[in-house]
């Protein structure tokens, strides 16, 4: 995972204020959803001006990781940008391609007699550009998604101080690019939901909790006969039979105070020209973040159009199926960006305070360091959030790229354990591993490691201070199950239920319960063949239990 774990002591006093200064700003931009042209510029113009005769760009690799695309170069030749859009990555595709396929950094000192540039060196040297070195741009897996580039007029070799600051504004680009991603896979949800009510053959209608009508899509103006002006606004009763407004009035009050997520019954709808229409009538809960109502989602089928008991079967079918969809991606789009919004704004609101502490007070050499420190780590922790969001939502889509192989669990386990051991020892936790060395599960080794870290930190945090963590590792038939125990006060029983779902807030007593890596952990687990649960064990703390399948043939 692409980070800022590094701390920025090894350049400059100068320079490092003026990198928190542009970090912050370039932040802020992310943060207020800026085009990411935009951010991407401001990203380039600040590193410009800490390397006096430096022309900077940045390219982005295309979905296949085949091509690199303009991105951003403020200051560069229009016709030369022309001539390296939709570059392809290769060994010798100059200094960003060939960044891009080895995934690292290429530096060429002269164009002009650099073998990498033979096929762009005409259009570089036409450009008056003779050096450039190029850094990839890791994305959350550590795969690249672009190159940030930095060109001389005359030969040059970068030093020390230079190398330091590009990786630096290459990370920021690294949070600017997956922070788009973010936000256009919530554009995408967003579409897909429109679609979804507007383009359906169920009439359907979006009501507040007194009853009154919000919102209506096409079907549902041509099976009432009413246009959109006539109904928004007005109570949902009077679609119905007479006889039926106190039943609707009621139906809406019974929804609004119990937890029935559905209601169907067949009544009779009334259409604009006085005829009454058999329906069957679908009403559910659409609840906001907190687990509260918020709307009621109507749709209504006219019985009138089946032809046979085959075509009322499929009709349901897919009102349930569009009804569904249409409130999971209301519902995950509502949370996702609640939870999102909520998280981000603490890290930044770090930043800029202790931005504007270092701009405005003269302070000596330690507590300016904390400060650098803090602000680092509110800037790392901001792109942990992006990341986890990113990687759960791949999860749920299927899409997660893994690399399943025989990996030993002892050394999944002891890898996560080193990373975990500065952490423990600052409260004085005793980690205690047991796992047989031949001991071997099907799984991606990162993401086995990634788990691990995630139950083996909680226990710590959550465990006692001074206390013991223990990982148990034993095979049981065609599985592996790894056991992470603490001594801790355990899980919270309202908090129990709900540890492995997204976005779930809890109560005021176990809001600071356990977040998204569990969340994230379960659904890697599950993306991987296994399975993640979690228990109290009395009178010791909590247990998560990891199991995951044993290579075919391995003995027992």
């Amino acid at each position: 995972m692409s980070g800022m774990a590094d701390t920025p002591f090894d350049i400059a006093p100068q320079d490092a204020f003026a990198l928190l200064h542009r970090h912050a700003e370039v932040l802020q931009l992310v943060a207020r959803g800026v085009p990411l042209q935009e951010v991407l510029d401001s990203i380039i113009v600040a590193l410009e001006e800490l390397i006096p005769g430096a022309y900077c760009s940045i390219l982005l690799l295309d979905r296949s990781g085949t091509t690199l695309h303009h991105g951003a170069a403020p200051h560069l030749r229009l016709e030369y940008l022309r001539d390296i859009d939709g570059l392809r990555v290769g060994p010798l595709a100059g200094s960003c391609g060939s960044a891009a396929h080895f995934n690292t950094r290429v530096i060429a000192e002269d164009v002009r007699d650099d073998a990498r540039w033979t096929e762009f060196r005409a259009s570089a040297v036409h450009a008056g550009l003779v050096a450039c070195w190029s850094t990839p741009i890791a994305g959350h897996s550590g795969d690249p998604v672009g190159t940030f580039a930095v060109y001389h007029r005359e030969p040059h070799r970068p030093s020390h101080r230079e190398l330091r600051l590009v990786d630096r504004f290459t990370q920021l680009a690294s949070v600017a690019i997956e922070h788009s991603k973010l936000v256009g896979n919530l554009v995408d949800s967003e579409e897909l939901f429109r679609r979804s009510f507007e383009d359906n053959a169920v009439g359907m209608a979006l009501i507040d909790l007194d009853g009154t009508v919000l919102r209506i899509n096409r079907a549902m103006t041509k099976l009432t006969g009413f246009t959109e002006e006539q109904l928004i606004g007005q109570s949902i009763a009077v679609l119905f039979e007479p006889s039926d407004e106190s039943e609707v009035a009621a139906f809406s009050v019974t929804l609004s105070h119990h937890h029935d997520e559905r209601v169907t019954r067949q009544t009779r709808l009334k259409h604009d020209d006085g005829r009454f229409l058999p329906v069957e009538a679908t009403s559910s809960l659409v609840r906001g973040i907190d687990g509260e109502p918020r709307l009621m989602a109507l749709n209504l089928l006219d019985l009138t159009a089946r032809s046979s008991a085959e075509r009322a079967v499929r009709e349901r079918r897919e009102a349930e199926v569009a009804r569904r969809t249409a409130e999971e991606h209301g519902r995950a789009k509502s949370e996702l960006l609640t939870a999102v919004s909520h998280e981000i704004r603490t890290p930044l609101q770090a930043i800029t305070g202790f931005t504007e502490l270092l701009s405005t007070l003269d302070l000596d050499g330690a507590r300016r360091k904390e400060a650098l420190t803090q602000i680092n780590r509110a800037a790392k922790h901001l792109l942990d959030i992006v990341t986890d969001v990113l990687d759960i939502s791949r999860v749920e889509a299927a899409v997660l790229p893994l690399q399943i192989e025989s990996v030993r669990v002892s050394e999944a386990v002891r890898d996560a354990i080193d990373l975990i051991g500065p952490e423990a020892s600052a409260r004085n936790v005793d980690l205690y591993a047991q796992t047989e060395s031949r001991l071997t599960v099907l799984a991606d080794r990162r993401r086995l490691v990634q788990i691990m870290l995630n139950l083996i930190g909680n226990a710590v945090r959550h465990g006692s201070d001074g206390g013991r963590v223990e990982v148990i590792g034993r095979a049981d038939g065609d599985t592996i199950e790894l056991r992470v125990d603490d001594d801790g006060p355990g899980i919270p029983a309202g908090l129990l239920p709900h540890l492995f779902t997204p976005f779930y807030r809890g109560t005021a007593a176990d809001v600071d319960g356990y977040g998204l890596g569990l969340v994230l952990a379960s659904g890697l687990a599950s993306a991987m063949g296994g399975e993640l649960s979690a228990q109290n064990i009395p009178d010791r703390g909590a247990s998560f239990r990891l199991r995951l399948p044993r290579p075919q043939g391995e003995d027992m």
